[in-house]
């Protein structure tokens, strides 16, 4: 279960861009519980469509509802994904918390975006959306840390039965993750081979 500092944070964050017509989705830690993989976490990861043209205008907003930026220039590269981290004093939490916008600039990210669906997470009395399990996997497999290859593996165990293997296995050849994608699915049944997509 997410801290109420975590879960206020997201709450803030998701108001505030909204208001401001931000196209956003829940992804990271938070957006696994939703596709029934628990895991502790302490920061929000949301995937925005902002255009370059948008990121002061927006920065100046969330500015003003008390969220700036952890960086000077406030756009960052992590490999071939574009970064905006914040930071965030939850009340009574004395911590900065940190948000990360993940910038959805090209095809895949984009598309990730237009499927979001929309959910009620408890502790947060607002609609948000959340990635697509199979946009989750996705993106979890470009990060390509060991805590996410874990998270993939469980997130195939989970939800198996209603993955959409053609689309999942459509972009994972064109993100160049497709290898990873397959070693992940024999890490999680036991060496069986991915289901043909």
């Amino acid at each position: 279960m997410p801290s109420d500092a975590v879960l206020f944070s997201l709450k803030h964050v998701w108001r505030t861009l909204e208001s401001l017509g931000v196209p956003t989705a829940l992804a990271g830690g938070l957006a696994l519980a939703v596709w029934k993989h628990a895991r502790a976490t302490r920061d929000v990861d949301l995937l925005v469509s902002i255009g370059e043209e948008q990121v002061g205008q927006i920065l100046q907003s969330l500015h003003a509802a008390g969220i700036r930026p952890k960086r000077d220039p406030p756009v960052t590269s992590l490999g071939s994904l574009q970064v905006i981290q914040l930071l965030l004093e939850p009340p009574d939490a004395f911590v900065d918390l940190q948000v990360d916008l993940l910038l959805a600039r090209t095809e895949y990210p984009l598309e990730a975006l237009r499927r979001r669906v929309p959910i009620q997470l408890p502790g947060v009395d607002v609609t948000i959306a959340v990635l697509t399990c199979e946009d989750l996997i996705l993106h979890k497999l470009m990060a390509g840390r060991l805590i996410d290859r874990v998270d993939v593996a469980a997130l195939l165990r989970a939800n198996r039965a209603t993955l959409d293997f053609a689309y999942l296995s459509r972009w994972a050849q064109t993100l160049e993750v497709a290898e990873d994608l397959a070693e992940t699915w024999k890490e999680a049944f036991s060496g069986e081979g991915l289901p043909p997509g």
